[in-house]
């Protein structure tokens, strides 16, 4: 057990007379028409006069696009909020993709995050007055996940200005597209699939939320009563969107029951579950082995494709390869050994690890959580609400392990939601562009992702 030490004019002809009354009708039926062929301009301004009662000079428009290959998608509704600094100064929606939100502000740096596929009818939605980075979207009782994407940008608006901000989305959801247990005993009474642990929320800045849940997936019973499925089985439904584990492995779980008891056969999968890609489940029954259960997680097309195999048996839980291999998954953190750069420990990104002797070793931990931060007192007032329960001494990332973040950015879960992310210089706050690499002074426009490093044993 590994333990913690330390985004003309028109006459309108009249066949009754010129009277005023007429005229009237005609400016009437201008206006309404003039509104019906405003779709883009028209919409999306209400509440948005300015900053604390000054008057709107800019203009930001927001449009979305999907973040990956042509034949991407994009999840409709799209909730947008702006922030300038901690306050959120607008709330819109983009309810399809020929929409551009117009949204008029005052002058100065925002940012801007937006959830794809999240509607009122599905979700708790955050206010204008309530909306935080880190608010949460829950769902409604009696509703299930819908194919959430998020995407954020910084926009810096001018005086008399308009800047245009083409987000482009990712998704943030696992697809459970298929479940099928073969040759399942005539008596089994019930027979489900559960992954565990999964986080429960997505939140406004695009960082998941409330780690540890579980979801049981229930199957149902074939005509050749052998043989069990989603209730939508692949081609003929959506399957079952998760969000993707909290931390790493995930395991997944077939639990059958016969005669009243319910035996349950958990994998520890090798490879991890992530967002983005659809899971596909097959298994077999033998009543000597238990289960043989395979998996095949195809990538969404921008993420490319992942294959993984294992089976359950009487024992426990074993990897395979093609599906022959009997050989049993060691531990991630069985004795002797410690968690690697890239695994996620406590729910944190492992930046580092540095060997003390054989029981003990530093971790350079990244937190999953971040905020948008303008000033070098804002950073350190998020340090408080940035960590993770049970790990202390939360601190802004020095140069070396801003280049462990940066080096790790396309691995590292959740994914980075800003474009820069500031770091402790010797004598001032910095900031580094994730893109590019580059370095500059840090004045506003950041995020904060803290990290700590703690000491742990093996016993």
């Amino acid at each position: 057990m590994m333990k913690i030490l330390k985004g003309k004019k028109y006459l309108l002809p009249s066949p009754f007379g010129e009277g005023s009354g007429v005229r009237l009708l005609g400016v009437s039926l201008l206006i309404f028409m003039l509104v019906a062929c405003s779709k883009d301009v028209a919409e999306e301004t209400s509440g948005t006069s300015g900053n604390d009662g000054a008057t709107a000079n800019s203009l930001l428009q927001v449009t979305t696009r999907s973040g990956g290959a042509n034949d991407a998608t994009v999840s409709y509704p799209v909730q947008v909020y702006v922030f300038q600094g901690d306050e959120c100064r607008a709330v819109q929606t983009i309810g399809d993709e020929g929409q551009t939100l117009n949204i008029a502000l005052v002058e100065g740096t925002y940012s801007v995050y937006a959830v794809g596929g999240a509607s009122a009818t599905d979700y708790t939605l955050p206010t204008k007055d309530n909306a935080t980075t880190t608010t949460a979207l829950t769902l409604k009782e009696g509703r299930t996940l819908t194919d959430l994407m998020t995407a954020s940008a910084v926009a810096t608006l001018v005086d008399g200005g308009t800047n245009t901000v083409a987000l482009g989305m990712t998704r943030k959801t696992m697809l459970i597209q298929d479940v099928t247990i073969k040759k399942i005993p005539t008596a089994a009474t019930a027979v489900s699939v559960t992954i565990a642990p999964l986080w429960q929320s997505l939140t406004v800045g695009g960082t998941y939320s409330t780690a540890g849940q579980s979801q049981t997936i229930a199957l149902t019973k074939q005509s050749d009563n052998r043989t069990w499925m989603l209730p939508t089985p692949l081609g003929e439904g959506p399957g079952v969107g998760l969000l993707p584990p909290s931390s790493q492995p995930a395991s997944i779980s077939v639990n059958i029951t016969i005669g009243g008891t319910t035996k349950t056969y958990t994998y520890s999968c090798s490879d991890q579950l992530e967002a983005g890609y659809k899971i596909n489940i097959d298994g077999t029954y033998t009543e000597a082995v238990g289960v043989n259960l395979t998996g095949t997680i195809t990538g969404a097309t921008w993420l490319g494709e992942r294959t993984i195999s294992f089976t359950f048996d009487e024992n426990g839980s074993s990897a395979a390869e093609n599906n022959t291999d009997p050989t049993p998954d060691p531990s991630p953190t069985g004795a002797g050994s410690f968690p690697a750069v890239g695994d996620t420990y406590e729910g944190c990104y492992v930046l580092a690890v540095t060997d003390i002797d054989e029981t003990s070793a530093e971790l350079t931990l990244l937190s999953p959580n971040e905020l948008a931060v303008a000033s070098a007192s804002d950073a350190d007032a998020a340090l408080a609400t940035l960590g993770m329960d049970g790990i202390s001494d939360w601190a802004i990332p020095t140069k070396a392990q801003m280049d462990a973040f940066y080096a790790a950015k396309d691995g590292v879960t959740p994914a980075p939601a800003g474009t820069y992310y500031i770091w402790q210089g010797s004598t001032s706050l910095k900031k580094r562009n994730m893109s590019t690499g580059d370095d500059s002074s840090f004045a506003s426009g950041a995020y904060l992702r803290p990290v700590a490093v703690v000491s742990v044993t093996t016993e």
